[in-house]
């Protein structure tokens, strides 16, 4: 860098990048607030990473509406936790119980949040009696190990659990738009599914 003042800036990007990337996975997803402004088009130019990032995720977290929808039926009805450290799922595999920088977003989602400037990688660990695949790559990994995942500046780690059902609807632009186009139904095979779809009228 020619100057700090650069080198401030790119860490000021990422860090804000890394944040989007986990809020995306969190109950409540909002970005704003006093100086310095936290949008992503304060953040960069809609050229670069950061605000690719941001901006694909932002469509991601929209498109995962169905299932988030659902999660919080399940919430209201249920008493569920939408955001699950691992020993609430896998309490059986004693070497989650000191797992704190991975989580469940809901039943299938493994969720895996980048934190360091410049790490390009980090270390997953897959609980036992689960299979997984690579929500970005497809790839079937078995449960029950440690890996190295990658972790490109655009992308944090997610992995699905094998036998999930995951609802995908249409890109939106805000949580209640209305969409004439079809919502998808994603299954992983590998184990037996079963996901309840809950929708209401939006306002009670």
């Amino acid at each position: 860098y020619e100057n700090q003042a650069d080198a401030d800036v790119d860490e000021w990007r990422e860090l804000n990048t890394r944040w989007f990337q986990f809020g995306t996975f969190c109950p409540v997803f909002r970005v704003h607030g006093q100086f310095p402004y936290r949008e992503m088009f304060n953040i960069a130019p809609d050229d670069h990473p950061a605000y690719k990032t941001m901006l694909a995720y932002d469509k991601l977290r929209y498109r995962l509406m169905p299932y988030i929808y659902s999660l919080t039926g399940m919430v209201t009805q249920n008493d569920y936790t939408i955001m699950r450290a691992l020993i609430m799922d896998f309490g059986y595999d004693k070497k989650v119980n000191s797992i704190g920088d991975q989580f469940m977003f809901g039943p299938s989602l493994m969720i895996n949040p980048v934190t360091d400037f410049k790490e390009r990688s980090r270390k997953v660990y897959l609980p036992e009696n689960s299979n997984w695949y690579n929500l970005k790559t497809g790839e079937y990994i078995l449960g029950g190990q440690t890996i190295l995942a990658e972790a490109p500046y655009e992308d944090i780690p997610i992995y699905v659990k094998a036998g999930s059902i995951i609802p995908i609807g249409p890109e939106i632009e805000y949580a209640s738009e209305k969409s004439n186009e079809p919502m998808k139904i994603f299954i992983f095979s590998g184990n037996d599914a079963a996901f309840t779809l809950y929708e209401d009228e939006d306002v009670n």
